[in-house]
């Protein structure tokens, strides 16, 4: 009897171990750990739009962003936690194509009204594009249902935000 026991703690222990998510090339802890610095970045880029856009949709747009941001912020960072994977460093740049430089902040810092609103657009659908590929990325491979379901939501609210775009530029 106890050797059974042994046998099923250890197959459980293997399981648990398995399945932790801990290793960083884990789809679900990738999500997470690029799309920290994403997420950050869009904020910024919202931030911005205080006091420099022109249009009310930017407005309106950026104070969503900023009213729902820093909840995801902090639901990845708890996953990251519970994996025990660090977060990413708060000046840690997103990775990839489509997110926006130094230097494109730069530029659009020194912006206002529409010459604001213009580039905004451009970077935003740039950055959002990017954000949608790491949300599909993870929806396609990861197995962590919390990160699916952040995942879908984030990739449906940008192809939104990426079609109210299209609308505003027409």
């Amino acid at each position: 009897m106890s050797a059974i026991r042994l046998l099923a703690t250890g197959l459980v222990l293997l399981l648990v171990v398995a399945c932790s998510g801990t290793d960083p090339a884990d789809p679900d802890v990738r999500f997470s750990l690029e799309m920290i610095p994403h997420h950050r970045q869009t904020l910024q880029l919202a931030e911005m739009a205080k006091g420099r856009a022109y249009s009310d949709w930017i407005k309106t747009a950026s104070a969503e962003i900023r009213a729902q941001g820093p909840a995801d912020l902090q639901m990845m960072a708890s996953w990251l936690s519970t994996w025990e994977i660090p977060e990413p460093p708060g000046g840690a740049r997103p990775i990839g194509p489509g997110n926006v430089t130094d230097a494109e902040f730069a530029k659009l810092q020194g912006l206002t009204g529409q010459a604001f609103d213009d580039t905004w657009y451009g970077l935003m659908s740039r950055h959002l594009e990017a954000g949608m590929t790491i949300g599909r990325i993870v929806l396609a491979v990861g197995d962590h249902s919390p990160t699916a379901d952040l995942a879908r939501r984030l990739v449906n609210d940008q192809e939104e935000m990426l079609a109210e775009i299209g609308r505003q530029l027409a």
